[in-house]
C-alpha cells in the first residue's frame, strides 16, 4: 500500500476512535469514491497499455495448478508501484481457458481497501479468441452507447514470475463500483456464470447484499412462463427493465453475438436494480462478435426472456423500432472504423519500442475487424430496407430474396455468381470432389405456410454415396432434408420446397445446394422466390 494511502487510513481510524463527526466521515468516503471513479475513468480512456508484473509464490503456483479457480495471494507491480494485498485466480471458459504454463486469463481482487486505478477488482483477459484485442473494448462501448450497462476495457502487457505473457485486455469487474454508475442503490443481487444456464435454472449469485434466496430471479422466470399473451404484456415490464432489455437484445443481434444470451444462453449477467425493483441484463465476454455478418435482425431466440419478449406483438414491434434507432445512432460504420484505427495506432505507438512485432500485428489484425463491421453495416442496411417494419415485405405474397452468402466452400468446391447457358444470372456451384456446398439466405418470417421455389440445372453431377440430406442439386430449408435432387445432366427444372412456420416468428435459412462427388449446378437467380400461401 502506498504511503499516502496508509496515512489516510490511519487518520480514518483515529477519527473513528475520537468520535469524529459521522457526517465528516461520510463526506470523506464520498470523496474517496469520487477519486476512485476519476482514476478508473482515466484508466479506461487514456489508451495506454499498462505494464504489469505478477508475482505468485511457489505455494500459490502449486495451488493454481491443482485448483485454477481458487484465489491465492500474489504481488502486482506497475513500475515503482507495488500492490502487495492481491488475490488472484485463473479465468476463462471452454474456448479461452489456458493453464498457468500457457497464457492464462486472470481475475484479481485487492484486499484491505487497496485499489488499482480506482478498482478493487478487475480481470486480465488473454484474448485468445480475438486476435485484434479490440472487440471487447469497441463492443462494450457500443452497448453503453445503447444505455445498456457493460464493463469497460483497457489494455495491458503482462509478465508472470519473470516470464513475458504478452498483450491482454483489462476489464473492470461487475461489482458495486461498476453498478454505482447505473444505480443509486447498487447493492442488488448479481447473477451469472453458471454454464449454459438460463434464468429458469440455478444461477450463481456473484454479488449483492440481498438475502432473497433468488426470489427476484424466480419472479422473472415465473412471468416468462405466462402462456396468455396479454397477461405477459402487462406483467413482464413489472419485473424486467424492458427498455434496456430491448436494447440489450438488439445490440446482441446487431453485433452477431452468437455466444450471448439471446442466441445461446451464455455470457450474460442479471442484476436486480433496487431503485426500480426490476431485472437488468448485462453482456459479458464480447470477444467473439461479427463472426457472421449475415445474421438476421430478428434472432432465433433461445433465451427464455428473449423468447417471451418476441411472443408479444407490441414488444416485438418496439424491438424492431429500437433496432433501427440503434443501427442509425450507434452502429455508424465510418465512426467505428475510425475509432478502431485511432485506438490501434495509439496502442501500437506505446508498444513499438519494446515489442515492434506485436505493434505491427495489432494494426494488421484490426483490418479484419473493420472489414467485418463494414460488411455487417451493409447487410443490416439491406435487411432494414426489407422490413415492414421488421418483417420482410411481401408483394403479391412474394418477397425479394437478396443477400445470399456462400457456405461449404471447401477445397472440393467452387462457387460464384455467373450466367447460365441462356445468359441469365445464376448461382453456380462446381464439385471437383466429394462436397456439400451451398448458397444460403436467412430470413425471419411470421407464422404461416410458405413455398421456396426456383429453376435448377445440373451437368455431370455424380451424387455422394449414403447422402442423407439430399443427393445432387436441389433446394431445401435449414434443419430439413430433401427428397428431390438433380443428378447427371438435367435441363432447367422447377424445384420447390413447402414448409410451415408454427411460431409467432422464426428464423429460416433458404438453401441452394450441391451435394455431389463431381459436377456442376446452376440456380437461376431471378427465379428464386419465397411465396406465402
Amino acid at each position: 500500500m502506498k504511503l499516502v494511502e496508509r496515512l489516510f487510513w490511519a487518520w480514518l481510524m483515529f477519527a473513528a476512535m475520537v468520535g469524529f463527526p459521522r457526517q465528516a466521515l461520510a463526506r470523506t468516503g464520498e470523496a474517496e469514491e469520487i477519486r476512485n471513479q476519476a482514476a478508473a475513468d482515466t484508466l479506461f480512456t487514456n489508451g495506454i497499455p499498462h505494464r504489469l508484473k505478477i508475482e505468485i509464490p511457489r505455494a500459490g503456483v502449486r495451488s493454481l495448478q491443482q485448483d485454477p479457480r481458487a484465489y491465492v495471494k500474489a504481488t502486482l507491480r506497475e513500475g515503482t508501484i507495488v500492490y502487495s494485498n492481491i488475490l488472484i485466480r485463473l479465468k476463462g471458459g471452454a474456448g479461452s481457458f489456458r493453464g498457468l504454463d500457457d497464457k492464462p486469463g486472470f481475475s484479481l481482487k485487492l484486499e484491505k481497501n487497496d485499489v488499482f486505478h480506482g478498482l478493487s477488482k478487475f480481470h486480465l483477459n488473454n484474448s485468445v479468441q480475438d486476435d485484434t484485442y479490440l472487440s471487447e473494448w469497441i463492443c462494450s462501448e457500443m452497448f453503453r452507447a445503447a444505455e445498456v450497462p457493460a464493463a469497460r476495457a483497457a489494455h495491458a502487457v503482462v509478465e508472470l514470475n519473470g516470464r513475458p505473457l504478452g498483450f491482454y485486455v483489462l476489464v473492470e469487474s461487475v461489482n458495486q463500483e461498476f453498478l454505482a454508475r447505473y444505480s443509486q442503490n447498487p447493492r442488488g443481487n448479481v447473477y451469472g456464470q453458471s454454464s449454459n444456464a438460463d434464468i429458469t435454472e440455478p444461477l450463481e449469485r456473484m454479488g449483492g447484499n440481498e438475502n432473497t434466496n433468488s426470489v427476484d430471479l424466480r419472479a422473472l422466470a415465473a412471468v416468462c412462463r405466462e402462456t396468455e399473451v396479454e397477461r405477459l404484456r402487462v406483467r413482464l415490464p413489472q419485473v424486467l427493465d424492458l427498455e434496456r432489455f430491448l436494447s440489450f437484445m438488439a445490440m446482441e443481434a446487431m453485433l452477431g453475438h452468437w455466444d450471448g444470451y439471446t442466441r445461446n444462453v451464455k455470457n450474460y449477467m442479471v442484476y436486480h436494480d433496487l431503485d426500480t425493483d426490476k431485472m437488468i441484463f448485462i453482456p459479458h465476454d464480447l470477444d467473439q462478435i461479427l463472426r457472421s455478418t449475415n445474421e438476421p435482425i430478428i434472432p432465433r431466440a433461445k433465451g427464455t426472456v428473449a423468447r417471451a419478449v418476441l411472443r408479444v406483438p407490441d414488444f416485438r414491434e418496439r424491438y424492431r423500432q429500437r433496432f433501427a434507432e440503434l443501427y442509425t445512432n450507434v452502429f455508424e460504420a465510418p465512426i467505428l472504423m475510425q475509432r478502431i484505427d485511432d485506438r490501434a495506432a495509439l496502442l501500437a505507438s506505446q508498444l513499438r519500442a519494446s515489442n515492434p512485432d506485436l505493434a505491427q500485428e495489432l494494426v494488421h489484425e484490426t483490418q479484419s475487424l473493420k472489414s467485418r463491421i463494414l460488411s455487417r453495416a451493409q447487410n443490416l442496411a439491406m435487411q432494414l430496407n426489407q422490413l415492414e417494419p421488421g418483417i420482410f415485405k411481401f408483394v403479391d405474397n412474394q418477397v425479394p430474396l437478396r443477400g445470399w452468402r456462400v457456405a461449404g466452400n471447401s477445397g472440393n468446391a467452387k462457387l460464384a455468381e455467373a450466367q447460365d447457358a441462356n445468359g441469365k444470372k445464376a448461382f453456380w456451384i462446381a464439385a471437383t470432389g466429394p462436397t456439400a456446398a451451398s448458397w444460403r439466405l436467412k430470413l425471419s418470417l411470421p407464422s404461416g405456410r410458405y413455398v421456396f421455389e426456383g429453376m435448377v440445372r445440373a451437368a455431370g453431377v455424380k451424387p455422394v454415396a449414403n447422402e442423407t440430406k439430399g443427393k445432387g442439386a436441389g433446394l431445401r430449408i435449414s434443419g430439413a432434408a430433401r427428397s428431390a435432387g438433380l443428378v447427371g445432366d438435367s435441363p432447367g427444372t422447377k424445384m420447390l420446397v413447402e414448409f410451415q412456420v408454427t411460431e409467432a416468428e422464426a428464423e429460416i435459412e433458404l438453401i441452394c445446394e450441391l451435394r455431389a462427388a463431381q459436377g456442376e449446378a446452376w440456380f437461376d437467380e431471378t427465379s428464386l422466390r419465397l411465396i406465402r400461401r
